[in-house]
């Protein structure tokens, strides 16, 4: 049973940003702020919110982001039985391919909450399971910009992965924080001399 990935191994200048739960509000700013910098996020969708939007989601997709499955429904793997963990985890990727056309390979768990049972299904999947070494913690109403940003920052480092909110899945939110946030942080690592890329990117050797 292979762990989750939760940072590249740091031997060159790169991050990789990560978008969960779209798509969703933010998502098209999302796509406007990494598109005047010219990088590439990779993107964990829900089956659901990418069935309820598909043109949203084929747009980050056609645009050149890198798509990741986040479950179907976004549920609790800790809190449910095993067979629902499990079918929410499998149902999120039909629901992606039936939008793009293929299965996505990436592969992570709702609130990072990864159980035995679906690292066990993600191996024999050849999926390859994705945490975080940053959790920016855009969501609650009291955070702003200025402390999302502030966050992130303190730990950018090379292999760093950092996970932002696009959408939130079955919940309100408000993403302008996050929304100002985001070009500080692009700042900070181009300041540092870190590229933004893709989680597979990130991976690769």
């Amino acid at each position: 049973m292979t762990l989750p990935v939760e940072r590249g191994p740091g031997k060159r200048p790169e991050i990789a940003l990560t978008f969960d739960d779209g798509p969703g509000g933010a998502t098209a700013h999302v796509l406007d702020i990494l598109g005047m910098r010219g990088v590439f996020g990779t993107f964990f969708m829900t089956g659901a919110q990418a069935r309820a939007d598909p043109a949203l989601a084929r747009a980050v997709g056609a645009i050149g982001h890198e798509i990741g499955s986040h479950t179907f429904d976004h549920l609790d793997h800790d809190t449910v039985p095993i067979e629902v963990a499990l079918g929410d985890m499998l149902d999120g990727p039909v629901a992606l391919e039936r939008v793009f056309g293929g299965e996505p390979s990436l592969y992570r768990a709702p609130y990072g909450h990864f159980v035995p049972a679906t690292l066990t299904e993600a191996d024999a999947r050849g999926w390859t399971c994705v945490g975080w070494s940053i959790l920016a913690r855009d969501w609650p109403p009291d955070e702003t910009a200025d402390s999302i940003a502030a966050r992130v920052v303190a730990a950018l480092e090379p292999g760093a992965i950092v996970v932002l909110h696009d959408g939130r899945h079955g919940k309100p939110a408000d993403h302008r924080a996050m929304l100002r946030a985001l070009p500080a942080i692009l700042d900070a690592a181009q300041e540092r001399g870190l590229v933004p890329v893709t989680v597979s990117g990130l991976l690769a050797d």
